[in-house]
């Protein structure tokens, strides 16, 4: 098992690439990571699940041992493979559902790319009380903080969570959020494509 990696970022995205003794190792990250991770050239260590099938092995990785211990959670349920987790940890901040999970937030699991209301109720029937305390320690996720008067999209906590863990204020993330908002409504339905928009905003 490989548990943890570090390196040489040779190049960052979802698919990134992190040279190790030589070797080049392809790691797949959620959409949050690949956003926080390193300027390419620069050193980054990851912690890592493999995941073997027989077509196949291929490495996850995550900044956040905790991230990780969701990940690993989520896979733990059948149905859900490592795919389709990571969809779901890109989708918000691993706070942001392990707080959903604990508290029964079916509303919000919902949200999550490639879940729906079905699937959010077996979730939290079966993860609800597995969730990693440290993860429900970190605190509940931050209510909206609007700058005007218009309405928050429901899906605005998680786009801001994403936009924080980029280091963004939540004053500042819901603004950017909003405007980009303003220029397409429809990008309210995916979280990631809504703060890629946002991001585009920033001066």
């Amino acid at each position: 098992m490989i548990a943890t990696l570090e390196g040489t970022l040779v190049r960052r995205g979802p698919d990134c690439l992190v040279e190790v003794g030589g070797l080049g190792l392809a790691v797949t990250v959620p959409a949050g990571c690949a956003a926080a991770l390193p300027a390419a050239g620069e050193r980054v260590r990851l912690w890592t699940h493999l995941a073997v099938r027989e077509d196949a092995w291929t490495l996850y990785g995550f900044l956040d041992q905790d991230e990780l211990a969701l990940f690993r959670l989520l896979i733990s349920v059948t149905g859900v493979g490592p795919k389709l987790a990571l969809g779901i940890l890109s989708g918000a901040p691993a706070t942001t559902i392990a707080h959903a999970l604990h508290a029964g937030d079916e509303k919000t699991l919902a949200t999550l790319p490639g879940i729906g209301r079905k699937s959010a109720a077996r979730l939290v029937v079966e993860l609800g009380s597995r969730v990693p305390p440290a993860l429900l320690a970190a605190g509940a996720p931050a209510p909206s903080a609007s700058a005007d008067a218009d309405a928050v999209h429901p899906n605005e906590p998680v786009a801001r969570d994403l936009l924080g863990a980029m280091g963004l204020p939540a004053a500042r993330a819901g603004q950017l959020l909003r405007e980009a908002l303003r220029e397409d409504a429809d990008l309210g339905g995916d979280p990631v494509a809504w703060v890629r928009a946002a991001l585009r905003h920033l001066g």
